[in-house]
């Protein structure tokens, strides 16, 4: 057995349900992808109460056997402190307290097929089973099935002369003797003219009739599979690597949720909980014709789990402000969800499988110019004119001051920079931008450094000058991960009385409170924040601002779902209504420290 250390620190967690009436599919598929990982993938053996409630569990030495054999480091306790970049999390519905605490201690928490209550927590969900749980998955992939073996070419046609009756590691419903018993009733009746062959599984107890073949727990019994011409089985793992050997399926099933699943993937079945005879004898007739519809469905473009999940690439799911985990999704796509704190109220962005965004040249002209018509040099002096603007509003709002010392945080190409030193300011930029860098200080002539803002040390960079008066982020603050680090580098920044301002998307403008899945479909992938006026202020006081002023920009009344036109005379309405309600896609935020973080 392997015991969690100091030095054992994996990329990839997989907790399988360990209950027993749940059967052993959960358990074998985190195997089998663990150990297509390697040993950067641990399997946890979660068997306590927040996991299980008082349902029994596999006995541990059942569970690390297997594991032993599949080549799989089992954790039987979470190493202290240990925080996982990854965790899977394949419980089939787990309960909000197994969910809550892998919130805590991992970075990125993973559902696998899970219709649970958890279901809308999870950063990710990916579903692989043909079900139609709500809410929506980010992704559906078929083929992430956690086989342990890759489908073979299907042998559906041959006659059906044997069977193979499985039921699971333990068959809690009790099912075996209950096939066994409509068995014998068939038989009596002439219609069962079929070898049979039962496995009792290891955490089985039935006693079967004398003359019924017995196959006791087999170690590798998906590798068995490919010898009989059926599998009498319920819906789950069994039944999926039964089509991928080759042979099909008759389905008895121990719930209404297998029952349901097994109907999505239009497969055979002949009752829940208890046989019918009828229903098995009609399903022979469909076996094969099913088997060849779900292998097309299910298994024609498998993928290995363990490479799916070890290369799965997330951003830090728990929310930007406060660091708490595990925080409702209220909108998925493929590739992103969008949570709401349940502390601060800020709702940010988790995003899936995306390279990290590059702020290179293309950026700022090829990419610049798609969205806005021109390149962002081109659009300098605009830039610029809004610059000098919001100086204008500052000098309003805290009182009219020159020579002050400004920090530019995502200078870009210096726009804003021009305004503050034609106002009378100093003007020092900040960028991970090379290019724009080099362009503020060597055609602009203003002192400026290539580097990230949580990096970044006044005194190293701009030696014997004060700290700044103003530190200012002009769309930038929506693209930081950490808001936490970001605010809290802000307040160090400055002294006490020092200005902070940044604007950033509204998320209570037009088209988030009018067309919100538009908003959330359209929202750039790096806004890794979503501000409003009203979320604002507590969140900064957080961090010891205090909010001076809000100015709500980038009205657009035109995008008022229903409007016509400009000649549209519920414009003119719309268009009050937007100033007056501060219905703008963006605002900006004017703020002062008031004290030292500790």
């Amino acid at each position: 057995m392997v015991e969690p250390t100091s030095a054992l620190t994996p990329e990839l967690v997989f907790i399988p349900s360990l209950r027993i009436d749940r059967g052993m599919g959960h358990l074998r598929r985190c195997l089998a992808a663990a150990a297509s990982v390697g040993p950067q993938a641990v399997v946890y053996f979660a068997a306590d109460s927040a996991f299980v409630g008082k349902h029994p569990v596999f006995e541990r030495s059942i569970v690390q056997s297997l594991a032993d054999s599949a080549g799989v480091q089992l954790w039987m306790k979470w190493p202290e402190s240990y925080i996982a970049p990854k965790a899977v999390l394949d419980m089939q519905a787990a309960p909000l307290s197994a969910f809550s605490l892998l919130s805590r201690r991992t970075l990125h928490l993973i559902g696998w097929d899970d219709g649970g209550p958890a279901r809308r927590r999870f950063a990710f969900l990916v579903d692989s089973l043909p079900h139609d749980t709500k809410p929506e998955p980010n992704v559906r992939l078929p083929g992430l099935l956690g086989l342990s073996f890759p489908p073979k070419p299907h042998r559906y046609d041959r006659p059906i002369r044997t069977m193979l009756a499985v039921f699971g590691g333990s068959d809690p419903a009790g099912l075996t003797l209950k096939f066994l018993a409509m068995v014998q009733t068939l038989r009596t009746q002439g219609r069962f003219p079929y070898s049979l062959t039962v496995v009792r599984g290891p955490l089985s107890r039935f006693i079967v009739p004398l003359d019924t073949e017995v196959l006791e727990a087999p170690p590798e019994l998906p590798k068995l599979l490919g010898q009989w011409d059926l599998t009498v089985t319920s819906w789950g793992l069994t039944a999926l690597e039964s089509l991928a050997a080759g042979t099909p399926v008759l389905l008895l099933n121990p719930t209404n949720y297998h029952e349901q699943l097994s109907r999505a993937a239009r497969l055979p079945t002949f009752g829940v909980r208890r046989p019918r005879a009828d229903a098995f004898l009609s399903g022979l007739e469909d076996a094969q014709g099913a088997a060849r519809e779900a292998f097309t469905k299910l298994l024609q473009e498998p993928l290995n789990a363990g490479e799916y999940f070890s290369t799965f690439r997330g951003t830090d799911s728990r929310c930007p402000v406060c660091r708490t985990g595990g925080n409702a999704v209220f909108f998925r796509s493929h590739h992103k969800s969008y949570h709401r704190c349940a502390v601060c109220g800020m709702e940010y962005l988790s995003a899936h499988q995306l390279p990290p965004k590059e702020y290179s040249e293309a950026y700022f002209f090829e990419d610049y110019q798609k969205q806005y018509g021109k390149t962002y040099l081109q659009d300098f002096a605009h830039i610029q004119a809004l610059g000098q603007q919001r100086l204008e509003f500052l000098d309003r709002t805290a009182g009219t001051s020159v020579g002050r010392n400004i920090l530019d945080v995502g200078c870009a190409y210096g726009p804003f920079l021009a305004a503050a030193a034609a106002s009378g300011h100093h003007p020092f930029g900040l960028d991970v931008a090379e290019a724009a860098v080099a362009y503020v200080r060597d055609s602009l002539g203003f002192p400026a450094v290539k580097a990230s803002f949580l990096e970044f040390r006044w005194e190293e960079s701009f030696p014997g000058v004060t700290r700044p008066d103003l530190v200012s982020l002009w769309y930038v603050i929506e693209h930081f991960p950490d808001l936490s680090a970001v605010l809290s580098q802000v307040n160090k920044l400055l002294p006490l009385g020092g200005l902070f301002a940044f604007s950033t998307p509204n998320g209570k403008g037009i088209t988030r409170t009018f067309q919100p899945e538009k908003f959330w479909e359209e929202s750039p992938d790096d806004h890794f924040s979503i501000w409003n006026p009203a979320n604002t202020k507590p969140i900064l006081r957080r961090f010891g601002f205090e909010v001076l002023a809000f100015r709500v920009t980038g009205h657009h009344p035109e995008r008022f779902p229903g409007l016509k036109g400009p000649s549209d005379p519920v414009l003119s309405i719309v268009t009050l209504l937007d100033r007056w309600l501060g219905w703008g896609d963006t605002f900006e935020v004017y703020a002062r420290k008031t004290k030292e973080l500790p």
